[in-house]
């Protein structure tokens, strides 16, 4: 873009993605009896809350009333937040312009920062969507 480093890394000082996952249906939901373990901790669920958690399915009743058939009913966001600490102000000043989003990202998340992913899972370990939903939300193509 032809904008200097120093200007970014001083002009922003939070940035903000969101996404909107479905939340499946309270009615004909289905417990899912059977997670795949191996994924869920790709995913970053962790083993204690693997176990503690109930994850759902989408059901597929035709006939029920809320979602007819479809397994989700209404959306909620997902979002996450990169606040330009003083760390990442000079790793952006520092790169004099060949930015690497990278390591931007993984300074961000050591600083705490929560993800898109992260707030997906939170919503799956709630109830409200599952982890099929969470994969196609959070999961890009690089």
């Amino acid at each position: 873009m032809g904008i200097e480093p120093f200007l970014i890394a001083y002009a922003i000082n939070l940035v903000v993605a969101q996404r909107l996952i479905r939340k499946v249906c309270p009615t004909c939901r289905q417990v899912d009896h059977d997670p795949d373990t191996v994924m869920l901790e790709k995913l970053g669920f962790t083993p204690e809350e693997i176990a503690s958690t109930t994850f759902y399915l989408p059901g597929n009743d035709p006939g029920c009333p809320t979602c007819k058939g479809v397994g989700y009913k209404g959306r909620r966001a997902i979002t996450e937040a990169l606040y330009f600490s003083r760390q990442i102000r000079h790793l952006i000043v520092e790169s004099e312009g060949a930015l690497d989003e990278g390591a931007i990202r993984d300074l961000a998340i050591k600083e705490g920062m929560m993800t898109l992913k992260d707030s997906a899972r939170e919503i799956v370990k709630m109830g409200e969507t599952t982890v099929q939903e969470m994969i196609r939300v959070t999961t890009t193509e690089e």
